[in-house]
């Protein structure tokens, strides 16, 4: 009995320019049917504009794709698909508005439309996955992970020889993602080509074959899984050792400078009360729909309470009552969402870093001094390694790590008593969130008091000095440094 062929995509010495950025430089890879190759690297490395071009949202400015030995030109996502190549976004690109049989089989959406056939169709697609999700079912009434589901069988049913993941697991909960490996490794077993983008190296390692690690637009290493170590992909993801957090275990903290007292918001948050300490980092957990990001925008004023006081310490250290309008001129707030909430994306980088900070630019007449914003972004910038060509470039065009550390640039330059933090590393990659956690210590060494948010059991229990659990809206347990580990966080939760 002959042996199937396996099939192949080379991507043969690809780079790809836009203006003032060489965003890949000769890249080669070669993957294979039934493996998965993890590409990993920090934000800007050339990840997703490599995809991009295989899925045919970029063309490359030199190079060559070959698929099973025989040379493509991808063109356009029309390209892309007639070769049976599928894209599976971070935000899984589905129309809301429609079923999840018509956006599984949208191609065939012309002329008159068999419904009856489509839905059988796009059930067929599903069973392959493992999945059960009715056909006729609005997609906008599916949660993410279902949606992320429907959009994989979309690029089955356009012929799923090669699919690419983007993240796709960003805004998963731990029972979506397992339910998507087990996704990945089904179509495995059906010999599909797949490559996998994660942030997160044990995603990667997991679920991974082979790994490619790039930096600045270049493969700078590769190999199977079980041969690379976890310090050399780090150390060439950012060309050195991730920077280690400073021992606070011996930190005391005496002066309150923060304190909420019976915080009321509809059912949250409710009733809630603690306080906050000069120069210390306190974790704010619990699971999804817990109430944290409740209780954040809530304190900050974006939410209104129906009860409760909070307290701010003034110059001499007395804490005063405050307005619930006033909170936000003594606090710093990282939004959970940066493109909503946090940024001002049609802005440049510094008018964004410069924004929370305007009353100290003002001039004896009615302008501001701009050429002072412009130092002080530029100085930031250079300190936080912002990777941009420029402090004039608009601030949407950054990767969403270098658009985190533009807003926490803000904040630093704004120096707030009280630092809100809602989940301030996601999406960031690795490199970029040591760098997060060392800002966040940065800022608490210069005596603010940091409040985090984070789903991350391991982030949150490595960066906080106590660790506040939320549940429906209530803080139910404290949580002090030398007790922290994930038994007790998931004891106290539930």
């Amino acid at each position: 009995m002959s042996q199937i062929k396996r099939r192949t995509l080379k991507i043969e010495n690809i780079s790809k320019s836009f203006p003032g950025v060489k965003a890949l430089q000769n890249v080669s890879i070669e993957a294979y049917g039934g493996d998965v190759t993890g590409l990993i690297g920090v934000n800007g490395a050339g990840k997703s504009t490599l995809m991009n071009i295989l899925g045919g949202i970029h063309q490359a400015t030199e190079g060559r794709i070959f698929i099973d030995g025989e040379e493509v030109h991808i063109n356009s996502p029309r390209d892309a698909e007639k070769y049976g190549i599928g894209f599976i976004h971070q935000d899984p690109v589905t129309f809301n508005y429609m079923t999840v049989a018509e956006n599984i089989c949208i191609s065939k959406l012309h002329g008159v439309v068999n419904y009856k056939k489509i839905n059988v169709e796009a059930q067929k697609y599903l069973s392959m996955m493992g999945c059960y999700i009715k056909p006729t079912k609005k997609v906008g009434d599916l949660p993410i992970g279902e949606r992320q589901m429907v959009e994989i069988a979309r690029a089955l049913s356009c012929g799923g020889k090669i699919l690419l993941f983007d993240e796709p697991t960003a805004s998963f909960t731990e029972n979506e993602k397992k339910k998507l490996f087990e996704v990945i490794r089904q179509l495995k077993r059906q010999g599909a080509i797949i490559f996998f983008i994660s942030h997160f190296l044990d995603e990667v390692e997991e679920i991974s074959d082979k790994i490619v690690v790039m930096r600045d637009g270049k493969v700078v290493i590769s190999g199977n899984t079980n041969e690379i170590s976890r310090a050399e992909i780090l150390e060439n993801m950012i060309g050195g050792q991730v920077a280690e957090l400073d021992d606070r275990s011996n930190k005391t903290f005496d002066k309150v400078v923060f304190r909420v007292e019976g915080l009321t918001a509809g059912k949250s948050p409710n009733n809630v009360s603690f306080e906050l300490h000069k120069g210390e980092i306190v974790g704010l957990w619990g699971l999804m729909g817990s109430g944290r990001s409740e209780l954040i925008r809530t304190i900050y004023g974006l939410d209104k309470a129906d009860s409760g006081q909070i307290y701010i310490a003034d110059e001499k250290g007395s804490l005063q009552l405050a307005k619930f309008s006033d909170v936000r001129n003594y606090c710093g707030y990282l939004t959970e969402s940066r493109h909503d909430d946090g940024l001002f994306l049609p802005w440049s980088i510094w008018e964004n870093i410069a924004s929370p900070s305007l009353q100290r630019y003002k001039t004896k007449g009615p302008f501001l001094n701009y050429a002072q914003q412009r130092e002080d972004a530029e100085k930031y910038v250079k300190a936080l390694h912002v990777k941009t060509p420029s402090i004039y470039t608009k601030i949407e065009s950054l990767s969403g790590g270098n658009q985190q550390k533009a807003i926490m640039a803000k904040w630093l330059l704004r120096k707030p008593k009280v630092f809100l933090l809602d989940e301030p590393t996601r999406g960031v990659d690795v490199g970029a969130k040591a760098e997060i956690h060392k800002m966040i210590q940065k800022l608490a060494e210069e005596g603010t008091a940091c409040l985090v948010v984070s789903s991350e059991i391991e982030e949150i229990s490595v960066l906080s000095d106590r660790i506040l659990v939320i549940n429906r809206g209530n803080i139910v347990a404290e949580i002090e440094k030398d007790r922290i580990d994930k038994e007790v966080l998931m004891a106290n939760c539930v």
